[in-house]
């Protein structure tokens, strides 16, 4: 396939062809002569995104998601690759349920996809399968924190593994759950000094790289790049508070800040600070969400993602280079992979967007199977057209891909 269009090339808007075969770009020129036919894209080409972090609580907790309706989600917005997280019930914590857990993904996943194992005595077992693990440095959904003595003996075990370990950082000596209203309340109550804390003591911890998931303020960052870790922000982070009229929708761990530092975090992002911005994308069914102290914590966010930050390249708030640079190269860089690019060599994950073509964001029209977006009318940009591995699986914003397609990275290792 040959393709013709504007596209974001080495930096540059520029009018090329791009070429295609056996999933990967085959060519990027800006004149060729063919006899083949060329298709025609109208506005902008740009890299498809990778996303590090999505909870498709699949399996266990389908009611709220699945792999199937996850991974149509991401698609529908431009997101091709996920990485999914192993709290879910039971939780990805031995070879067994790792490899069940591939075959649960391989069945019904329409992109690319892999999995994190929840750290544990089998990590020597499940590195066969996958080389990311997770930490939860306090409890979460469907995840229990390891005490000291384990969590140090199986990071050394990661670190001799060669194994990517991600954390979840807050300290719940500083928590104080009992104690909120609302999201103001909320945010107080698991504050910023755990957070800080516990990004703190993970200094002391073997384990040669560190992944820092969802940070919330501009201190966060600034302690990650003091020790030389990689950062993490999600959607919610950059574009909510505890200003927002969402209460117990609005419910995530780490919580939503106050507006400051917010905005502080969003300066960051602006000036590329941030190493990867992934959703987090975390979804419940709207009948758990309904009083706040009950309400399970996390919110969707894999198929808003690159549509909010690219409507705010439209407004000139950020560079697209930024956005690329956040939710589609340094993800796939992560995951080893030649995503990202619009280059020879490199996967043929694309997207083709319309920079005016921005619109409200409408739950109704989104593929959640939880039903709810904390991100209701907001602005953003749907793709028109997505590509993956060559293939088209949007078409004017529709989903025509189909269940099972997605591969699993380890296993295929692309």
């Amino acid at each position: 396939m040959i393709i013709k269009g504007t596209a974001y090339v080495k930096g540059e808007y520029e009018n090329c062809y791009i070429g295609i075969e056996e999933k990967n770009i085959d060519f990027v020129k800006k004149s060729l002569k063919t006899t083949e036919e060329v298709k025609k894209f109208d506005g902008v080409i740009l890299p498809a995104g990778t996303d590090l972090h999505v909870h498709f609580r699949d399996p266990g907790m389908t009611k709220k998601e699945d792999f199937h309706t996850g991974s149509m989600s991401a698609a529908c917005g431009g997101i091709t690759t996920v990485m999914d997280m192993p709290n879910t019930d039971p939780p990805t914590n031995t070879y067994g349920r790792l490899k069940e857990k591939i075959k649960i993904g391989e069945n019904k996943s329409v992109i690319d996809f892999g999995l994190y194992g929840l750290l544990s005595e089998e990590i020597e077992d499940m590195k066969e399968l996958t080389d990311f693990f997770k930490v939860y440095m306090a409890p979460s959904t469907s995840a229990e924190r390891l005490e000291e003595a384990e969590l140090m003996g199986l990071l050394q075990k990661a670190g001799s593994l060669g194994a990517k370990v991600a954390f979840h950082c807050e300290d719940e000596n500083f928590f104080e759950e009992d104690s909120f209203e609302d999201l103001s309340e909320f945010n107080k109550s698991r504050p910023l000094e755990s957070e800080l804390n516990c990004i703190d003591k993970l200094d002391d911890l073997p384990c040669e790289e560190k992944y820092i998931c969802h940070l919330t303020t501009r201190e966060s960052l600034e302690r990650v790049d003091d020790l030389g870790y990689i950062g993490e922000a999600t959607p919610h982070h950059l574009f909510l508070s505890t200003d927002a009229f969402l209460g117990p929708y609005g419910k995530v761990n780490p919580p939503l800040r106050s507006h400051m530092k917010q905005y502080e975090l969003w300066e960051d992002f602006e000036r590329g600070r941030l190493d990867i911005v992934a959703s987090d994308h975390a979804p419940h069914l709207e009948k758990e969400k309904e009083e706040i102290k009950q309400a399970p914590s996390g919110v969707p966010g894999v198929e808003t993602m690159y549509p909010l930050l690219l409507n705010e390249v439209a407004r000139g708030r950020v560079s697209i280079s930024n956005v690329i640079d956040m939710v589609a190269l340094n993800p796939a860089k992560r995951l080893g992979l030649k995503k990202g690019k619009i280059e020879e060599g490199y996967r043929s994950d694309l997207i083709q967007i319309e920079f005016r073509d921005n619109e409200p964001i409408d739950s109704d029209k989104l593929h959640y199977k939880c039903g709810w977006t904390p991100f209701e009318g907001f602005q953003g940009i749907f793709p028109k057209k997505v590509l993956s591995k060559g293939e088209v699986i949007v078409e004017d914003k529709q989903f025509v891909g189909e269940k099972g397609e997605g591969e699993y990275l380890k296993k295929n290792n692309i």
